[in-house]
């Protein structure tokens, strides 16, 4: 996913913009990550869409003054799934290390690596149940379009 980039109006409040401009954002990000799902992803486009939650996720908080206390479940959601990528990201990252340390034919390292690999294919199953059965759930796109289209707060 691209860096968002917003077509911000200045003459219009915040919530005006948040309402016309977050949901495209969203949109793009539930794009990303079911065709994340749609393939065999790298540690790499993993730790790639960890770090557009992360910049979806600070968007929203941005705003979070502009939608209130309701934003705070979607927000959650990002939270764990970012917490699922971290700990991949997390595999990834001591396997190269370990792999900087340790001689290709050192059985230590041999066996760390297979717990590496087991734990990762592991973490990655949770995250992806998660994706499929709670964060994109049937219709739940649709429920974050139609909430950051509508439901700012009045001031």
């Amino acid at each position: 996913m691209a860096k968002p980039t917003f077509n911000w109006n200045e003459s219009a409040s915040p919530a005006l913009n948040a309402r016309r401009v977050l949901p495209g954002l969203v949109q793009a990000y539930f794009e990303e990550g079911r065709a994340l799902m749609g393939s065999k992803a790298t540690a790499e486009q993993l730790h790639s869409f960890r770090l557009a939650t992360k910049r979806v996720r600070y968007t929203l908080e941005v705003f979070r003054p502009c939608y209130g206390p309701g934003l705070d479940t979607r927000l959650a959601g990002l939270r764990q799934i970012q917490q699922y990528l971290g700990e991949i990201n997390d595999c990834a990252a001591t396997g190269r290390l370990l792999g900087e340390h340790l001689t290709r034919r050192s059985p230590v390292r041999a066996r760390l690596a297979g717990f590496l690999r087991a734990r990762a294919v592991q973490k990655i199953a949770r995250f992806n149940a998660y994706w499929r059965s709670s964060f994109d759930k049937p219709g739940e796109l649709e429920r974050w379009v139609n909430y950051l289209a509508r439901h700012t707060v009045r001031r």
